[in-house]
């Protein structure tokens, strides 16, 4: 699965700020504590929302990601950024287009959960400086009585009873941490980066789902996807009173990662 028929959209979709986005990147590089010239490689590069401001550094970086419209979208990036950084299209679900021995620094945001967990390990190891490298990932936190998160929640119930397991974010970075650390990598604490208020309705969240081709990680035929879907609206009507009624809640930008060996 690629996202290029979100390329366009992505960042609307998102929604991380500009300020959040730099406060991402200095934090990272502050973790790695990166200096002039080091590699930092960003595992699902996406649009540049985040890495633009990694190009923007005094580093080498360098950005992967399967989908070349997503790429086309972060070249728009970096007309006014420095000339170290390389962009290109791969699987990191293959081998990484990464040298052995480079990588100060490995990012990924909200991308190394989906992936196959005992390759993001095995790779992370290859290309990651001999000397010692840091792995970094970001994920956004939710309110659990935020709209959001209810609706997730409700659709992985309902994925459920239907015999479907979908992925559970926080579980999958939990176990990716586990398996580097039985490799002898060191786990760092999670660290708040950004907290922001945002307001959500249902609605969003359904239409949202709607127009991708699978729900929490899973490929589903049309059929079972609009049934799951149908009975979420039907649960949200109920219990939020209307799919159009607004509900504030806070979110949280948290970077965790582990140091390597």
């Amino acid at each position: 699965m690629t996202f290029d028929d979100q390329a366009k959209t992505f960042e609307t979709r998102t929604g991380l700020s500009e300020s959040t986005c730099r406060a991402i990147v200095k934090t990272a590089l502050d973790l790695a504590e990166i200096k002039a010239d080091a590699q930092v490689v960003e595992v699902g590069a996406g649009t540049g929302q985040i890495g633009q401001w990694f190009a923007s550094k005094s580093v080498k970086y360098l950005g992967f990601d399967l989908s070349t419209a997503m790429l086309e979208e972060f070249r728009q990036h970096l007309d006014s950024h420095g000339e170290n950084i390389n962009l290109l299209q791969g699987d990191a679900n293959q081998e990484w287009p990464v040298e052995n021995d480079t990588a100060k620094l490995i990012f990924s945001s909200r991308t190394l959960h989906l992936l196959n967990l005992e390759h993001v390990v095995q790779e992370s190891l290859r290309v990651a400086q001999p000397a010692g490298a840091v792995v970094v990932m970001g994920s956004v936190q939710r309110d659990k009585k935020g709209v959001k998160n209810q609706m997730r929640k409700q659709m992985q119930t309902l994925l459920a009873e239907n015999t479907l397991q979908g992925r559970q974010k926080n579980k999958l970075i939990g176990q990716l941490i586990d398996l580097f650390t039985q490799h002898g990598a060191k786990a760092i604490e999670p660290v708040e980066v950004s907290r922001w208020q945002v307001v959500s309705t249902p609605r969003q969240s359904l239409d949202s789902w709607r127009g991708k081709a699978n729900l929490a990680g899973i490929e589903l035929d049309d059929e079972i996807k609009h049934h799951v879907l149908d009975q979420l609206q039907a649960w949200a009507e109920e219990t939020f009173g209307g799919l159009d009624q607004p509900i504030e809640s806070n979110e949280t930008y948290i970077l965790q990662g582990v140091r390597l060996n």
